[in-house]
């Protein structure tokens, strides 16, 4: 069952090491720590063994500069737990990718990550590209 707080929710993928969020509309700073505390939370377990992360962000509308800076700690925090792929779900907004690619680049972890249409895509590529 999902956790939700505000415009976030965050689950695991059944059978895998994958943590999910979702969002939708405009999130805020509080929502974001949430999200990063959850998120590591869920994948604790995985930390020896890697795991990976999916952002699904299609319903989401684009952050602002000070939440922008609370993602790029996210994705180290995120990096330093043992995530090794960041997938995106971006539906088609161009905005959305070339933020999140822009995020993973200021984070400087070199993390492996992926944009896609669809939280389905995102999760083929884990499974063929990162074996997760």
């Amino acid at each position: 069952m999902a956790k939700v707080n505000g415009a976030q929710s965050v689950e695991k993928i059944a059978g895998r090491k994958i943590v999910l969020s979702a969002g939708v509309g405009k999130t805020n700073i509080d929502e974001l720590k949430w999200l990063t505390k959850t998120v590591l939370d869920e994948a604790s377990a995985w930390k020896s063994t890697g795991w990976a992360y999916i952002a699904d962000c299609a319903k989401m509308s684009p952050v602002g500069p000070t939440e922008g800076a609370v993602l790029v700690d996210m994705t180290k925090a995120f990096v330093d737990a043992g995530c090794k792929a960041f997938g995106f779900a971006e539906g088609s907004s161009i905005m959305l990718k070339a933020q999140a690619k822009k995020n993973t680049e200021r984070s400087e972890t070199g993390v492996l990550e992926g944009h896609f249409a669809t939280v389905d895509e995102v999760l083929d590529w884990l499974k063929k590209e990162v074996n997760i």
